[in-house]
């Protein structure tokens, strides 16, 4: 398997998985769309899939895998060693925990 560069410029439009991530998502077929983006995730390995699959999960109603997703998508940003996307990201996973506390008491 060959990595991309940052610097790569790839066509979303052209990926056939791309593309019924997005119609899946616009119909609101939320675990249809979550089983296309888990693939595209951990085909890519890149941090925005793994946030975008940590998304849907969220709106199917997999919160917890949802979160792992995003931890995961996290961690990529570290490695990657982009701080900004990394805080933006952690800052999220907090407001999600803190909102199913609120739920949860």
């Amino acid at each position: 398997m060959s990595l991309r560069s940052r610097n790569d410029v790839v066509c979303l439009e052209f990926d056939p998985l791309r593309r019924r991530c997005i119609k899946l998502a616009k119909t609101k077929q939320y675990r249809k769309a979550a089983i296309a983006l888990a693939e595209l995730a951990h085909r890519e390995q890149d941090p925005p899939s793994w946030v975008r699959l940590g998304m849907m999960l969220m709106r199917a109603g997999r919160e917890d895998a949802g979160i792992d997703a995003l931890k995961q998508g996290l961690w990529l940003l570290r490695s990657h060693r982009d701080t900004k996307r990394a805080a933006v990201v952690a800052r999220l996973i907090a407001d999600l925990g803190q909102g199913r506390a609120a739920r949860a008491g």
